[in-house]
């Protein structure tokens, strides 16, 4: 018998954090492959890399861990 949604949700949740987490990495890795060139200097690609690609996948991966504690709490208590 499979497990009810409500089990299930933590689970997805939990894996989607892991999937953001990774794809958070390798978009930065390409974007710095994209950005770095010899001479230039690194804060130069270095801050807009932590705004626009680190900060939104952390925090997508955190949230989303998040909710994947809480629903499980929740599941146990009841």
């Amino acid at each position: 018998m499979p497990p009810p949604t409500a089990k299930r949700a933590p689970r997805i949740l939990a894996g989607l954090a892991l999937l953001a987490l990774a794809a958070t990495f390798l978009l930065a890795q390409i974007d710095f492959a994209r950005r770095h060139r010899i001479g230039i200097a690194p804060e130069r690609y270095w801050w807009p890399q932590l705004l626009q690609i680190w900060l939104p996948g952390v925090g997508l991966a955190l949230v989303l861990a998040g909710l994947a504690l809480l629903l499980h709490r929740r599941g146990r208590r009841a």
